[in-house]
């Protein structure tokens, strides 16, 4: 049976979703960005904004040069949130293997319900129209359909918006004389030590002999191979796979400073939001990772092994503020990262060495009540003042559970 993988990429997502909400903002130049200040990003743009040159990680003061009429929105996650759940929802009526690979984008595997690019482009069809339908009629999505999840991402990444494009792996040359870069998975870096072996273009790279590739790439110079020759290598992954390995936060700092009671307020909020997405996959962490950035270049970063696994905020927190009160600051702080890694699954046994079951309980209870009414509900009192400090945020990768509606999902360090 021949395997036929689907992918959608809604079109300038958050955007869009924006546009949808406020039929005002509709056919005008919308730019989304993390925070409104000069220096902040741009992480969405609509259509009309990209058509002034306004893209994804532009800083607000570039994008109002490029376009002194873009209507600028801070974004709102919850928002963003809801529409994915709504279109996930969609997708999985139409097969039970469904990989989310971000909040606006997933792999569908079709193989089996439909026996060829036919009825799959029918399913991409009924898809889109009902993503209109049920959702809202301003979204747009790109579907790419072929054998492999390569080729079905290449097809959507290429495809007009808001279309359909089937790409047969036999056929796949015919879209190849492209820029290394137009690949999924090929970046600027790696472009330029392809270009050093005389590799230009995807058909370059297709061609070349995957032997010659081995001792210069290794594993990823037969995964490069692999992918442009139509091999599959990973297939759809199922909700066991896409478990993280680890999970964090990271905050560059509105205010830079040395003052060591303002960060480590800050790096309470931090803990906080790594501890709460470490209790919703029910696990905990036997590493953290911590570190800062100076204003002026440097900083300190350090992985430390916990002798007891972490679960609570106070313990993530106490072990990150030792580490960072072992340096004495050189420099005014920039940023701030904490990252748990080493994840096991919840242990609900007491320790022999002490009672950290009350602790967990308590945490959980906060959580819940945080879930149901809002951040800063309930929260400790150091954290007091620090609202509007690292607010939620969406990344660009996402680990989203479909048959449970869309969480808030695992934010790596270093997104």
């Amino acid at each position: 049976m021949k395997r036929i993988i689907l992918h959608i990429d809604m079109n300038s997502y958050f955007a869009t979703c924006e546009q949808q909400a406020n039929p005002f903002l509709r056919g005008k130049p919308v730019g989304v960005c993390a925070y409104l200040s000069k220096n902040g990003c741009i992480i969405a743009s609509s259509i009309e904004a990209k058509k002034f040159g306004v893209k994804t990680g532009c800083r607000v003061f570039e994008a109002k040069e490029l376009c002194p009429q873009i209507i600028l929105l801070e974004n709102e996650p919850a928002k963003y949130r809801s529409i994915t759940q709504k279109i996930f929802s969609i997708l999985s009526d139409y097969t039970d293997s469904v990989e989310p690979y971000s909040i606006d984008e997933a792999f569908l595997d079709l193989t089996g319900f439909s026996h060829n690019f036919k009825e799959a482009k029918t399913i991409a069809e009924q898809v889109n129209q009902r993503i209109k339908k049920e959702v809202g009629e301003w979204l747009k999505a790109s579907i790419g359909i072929s054998e492999t999840r390569f080729l079905a991402k290449f097809a959507s990444d290429i495809a007009e918006k808001d279309s359909i494009l089937i790409i047969e792996k036999e056929k796949a040359y015919k879209f190849f004389d492209r820029e290394l870069t137009d690949a999924w998975g090929i970046n600027t870096r790696l472009q330029i030590r392809l270009n050093a072996l005389g590799i230009f273009t995807l058909n370059d790279l297709r061609r070349y002999p995957v032997a010659n590739l081995l001792p210069v790439f290794g594993k990823v110079g037969y995964h490069l191979w692999a992918n442009v020759n139509g091999i599959e290598l990973e297939g759809v992954k199922n909700e066991q796979k896409l478990k993280p390995k680890s999970v964090g936060h990271t905050y560059c700092l509105p205010r830079r400073t040395k003052d060591k009671n303002y960060l480590l307020a800050i790096l309470l909020k931090l803990c906080e939001k790594t501890g709460r997405r470490l209790r919703k996959l029910e696990c905990e962490a036997e590493t953290i990772c911590f570190g800062f950035s100076y204003v002026h270049g440097g900083g300190f970063y350090k992985v430390k092994k916990m002798k007891n696994p972490v679960f609570e905020t106070k313990n993530i927190f106490l072990a990150a503020k030792k580490l960072f009160l072992a340096n004495e600051l050189q420099d005014q702080v920039s940023f701030l990262a904490v990252s748990l890694s080493g994840l096991i699954p919840l242990q609900n046994q007491a320790s022999l060495f002490y009672d950290n079951l009350a602790l967990k309980k308590l945490s959980l209870s906060m959580d819940q009540i945080n879930d149901k009414y809002g951040e800063h509900t309930v929260f400790l009192g150091t954290m007091f003042g620090t609202e509007k400090y690292a607010r939620d945020r969406i990344g660009f990768r996402k680990t989203i559970e479909v048959d449970k509606g869309v969480k808030e999902g695992i934010e790596y360090l270093g997104e």
